[in-house]
């Protein structure tokens, strides 16, 4: 599994999970086994000592084991301690428990006292006084309590109970303590079988979390192969993988960005075409004239003035590919100012009346609102406007109405008609695409140009047919409104 993938992110953050969830659930149940246990010890202890001294304390028959045999002269000396020592063995070898529990006899010097000979009952002398010479480090011997020491790396539990009120013995305490190694034993069993259900537990997770990464992980190698498929210009493939919903607005705009990419490609090739054979005529048509006035086989000035107008269509849609370039780039700066839009809208008709006069077109203005201010560029927004009377004067038969009024949404809205042939319905959502060329010829850069223009200034514009012919409408917010960053 590769690094920096999201596989591997998934499948170690998992991991660690995991692992944290192991460690903190062993040492919590542990800590917390430990402490319960520990203080049931603390419980059990309290009962038999309260229980079991008191018994033995009070007088009672006693029974011997049979296996043990006192010499008689030990038990004419030590008959009261012996007897005592009985009841107090057999009252505590009734509540059997898992405690192991034993104990010590001390007198009111804090030594232990040694009931027989040897000791039969408990563990070795040395031990019993190793376990003696640890209580009286630890213990206060103030009044009954419970103490804990260690000796040989073992734990013990044990409570002291004071006894030298109640009897007419020597006795000062009576020690009851108990090994915690069953104890030990017992936790370490409970954790193996911890273990085994937490390994368990952790492996189906690992396996359920490669899984789980491998179909998170797997939309996101599709998508970029289709990426990669975009990238080498294959634009008409779609994804068609089920995904969740949080990734199938993605699919959804890498299938738009890949059918827009494919239309614009075609829209390229489609405009290097017209562009080529835009340059192609002119070009042609410069060369024979030129040939004609070499060989001197047409009229010299006639020849030079079509040269002429040649070059200037060339210039002139030479000078459109550029400014449209910068329009799209940062190198072109907008100079924004207060302007009036009327005053604009007559500056822009008084650079196109020749053109219209000349093929007999009368361009008619109606404003409805006299003092409409908007926030533009002067130079560009006349441009724009200026390049959609152009195309309305080369299609209209006898004129053309501009129309400028305020509109419902504080915005200046402008339409400018004619009375030509109007649109055809298949150019109609390709109108404004600077690679489109349409049925009826090509509209040029002019209008991609004015969309751009008036989309810079957080503007709209519509082209549709009206009952007359062509329609534009163009859509400017008021000064109040519009402030361009």
């Amino acid at each position: 599994m590769k690094k920096n993938t999201i596989k591997w992110r998934i499948f170690k953050y998992n991991l660690i999970i995991i692992v944290l969830l192991i460690t903190l659930t062993t040492f919590i149940f542990n800590a917390a086994v430990r402490l319960y246990i520990e203080r049931d010890l603390m419980q059990q202890l309290s009962r038999i000592a309260s229980s079991t001294v008191d018994t033995a304390l009070r007088q009672g028959p006693y029974f011997f084991s049979s296996h043990i045999i006192i010499p008689h002269s030990y038990m004419q000396n030590h008959d009261e301690l012996i007897k005592y020592y009985f009841r107090l063995d057999r009252s505590l070898r009734e509540p059997l428990t898992i405690l192991n529990a034993d104990y010590i006899l001390l007198d009111k010097n804090k030594n232990r006292i040694i009931p027989f000979p040897e000791d039969f009952f408990t563990a070795s002398a040395d031990q019993l006084d190793e376990i003696t010479a640890a209580i009286r480090q630890s213990a206060s011997f103030q009044q009954e309590e419970f103490i804990s020491f260690y000796i040989s790396g073992n734990k013990y539990m044990a409570v002291i109970k004071p006894v030298s009120q109640t009897n007419t013995l020597q006795l000062g305490w009576v020690i009851i303590y108990s090994s915690l190694q069953k104890v030990n034993q017992l936790q370490w069993g409970i954790n193996l079988v911890l273990f085994a259900i937490l390994s368990i537990s952790a492996l189906i997770i690992v396996i359920f979390s490669s899984i789980l990464s491998k179909k998170i992980s797997a939309p996101f190698s599709s998508l970029n192969q289709h990426i990669r498929d975009i990238a080498e210009r294959n634009f008409g493939t779609k994804i068609h993988i089920p995904v969740d919903d949080e990734l199938q607005e993605l699919v959804n705009n890498i299938n738009v960005m890949s059918e827009k990419l494919e239309t614009y490609d075609q829209a390229q090739k489609t405009f290097l075409q017209n562009v080529s054979h835009e340059f192609r005529t002119p070009l042609m048509s410069i060369q024979s004239y030129a040939e004609g006035i070499l060989y001197d086989v047409v009229d010299h000035h006639n020849a030079a003035n079509i040269i002429i107008d040649e070059t200037k269509r060339m210039t002139h849609l030479v000078s459109d590919l550029l400014y449209l370039s910068r329009l799209d780039t940062l190198e072109e700066n907008y100079h924004f100012d207060s302007l009036n839009l009327n005053e604009l809208i007559s500056s822009c008709i008084e650079r196109t009346s020749g053109i219209a006069m000349k093929n007999n077109i009368e361009i008619r203005l109606d404003q409805e609102d006299q003092g409409i201010e908007i926030y533009g560029d002067e130079e560009k927004l006349s441009r724009a406007v200026t390049n959609i009377l152009s195309n309305c004067i080369r299609y209209a038969r006898e004129e053309i109405s501009i129309t400028t009024k305020a509109g419902q949404r504080n915005e200046a809205e402008i339409k400018i008609s004619d009375d030509g042939p109007g649109f055809d319905a298949n150019d109609l959502p390709n109108l404004f695409e600077r690679f489109y060329k349409g049925k009826k010829g090509n509209f040029g850069l002019g209008l991609a140009i004015s969309k751009n223009v008036i989309e810079k200034h957080n503007g709209k514009i519509f082209a549709q047919n009206s009952d007359s012919g062509a329609l534009f409408i163009i859509e400017l917010p008021v000064l109040s409104e519009q402030i361009p960053k």
